[in-house]
């Protein structure tokens, strides 16, 4: 499996990587599991009816699992979602090919795009606001681009294909 401790990412995104990956993200199913919110509460911020859970914010709401569809007509390429989490930054990682270099830049789009996601996800929750699914794609593309061009003055990416 690739890793997910990449250079081009800020530490804090690999670590909150890390963490997604091990199910320990302050979702509403594992607080409720702890106790710390009650069964009222379980339910998916984005008011699709389901709870959250971390496949289910990140892969498969009807609101947040959207924003997959948008990054992957961006990159041009056409995936269904697993289930889990990360079988999805594998298959990802993998869905343009073999070559090292796009495989890379693959894995930090994937990494900006969870982000984005949980980052617009704690807005919804704590702010009360909620942004347009096109302008959280639209972060997620500016936040890859600088991911990337900070470290490779070169690069083949199209901030807006």
């Amino acid at each position: 499996m690739p890793s997910i401790w990449l250079k081009d990412v800020p530490l804090k995104v690999v670590v909150f990587v890390w963490r997604l990956f091990r199910d320990r993200l302050p979702t509403k199913d594992n607080l409720l599991r702890r106790g710390v919110i009650t069964h009222d509460s379980r339910l998916c911020v984005a008011g699709c009816d389901f709870v959250e859970s971390s496949p289910h914010l990140f892969l498969h709401c009807n609101i947040f699992g959207s924003i997959w569809h948008l990054i992957y007509s961006w990159i041009g390429v056409s995936v269904t979602n697993p289930f889990y989490v990360p079988d999805h930054f594998h298959q990802f990682g993998y869905s343009g090919g073999i070559g090292k270099k796009r495989r890379s830049i693959l894995q930090v789009i994937w990494h900006a795009t969870v982000w984005e996601i949980w980052k617009e996800r704690n807005n919804r929750l704590f702010k009360g606001t909620a942004s347009p699914i096109l302008q959280v794609v639209d972060r997620i593309k500016s936040i890859s681009y600088m991911w990337l061009k900070a470290k490779h003055t070169t690069l083949p990416f199209n901030l807006h294909g």
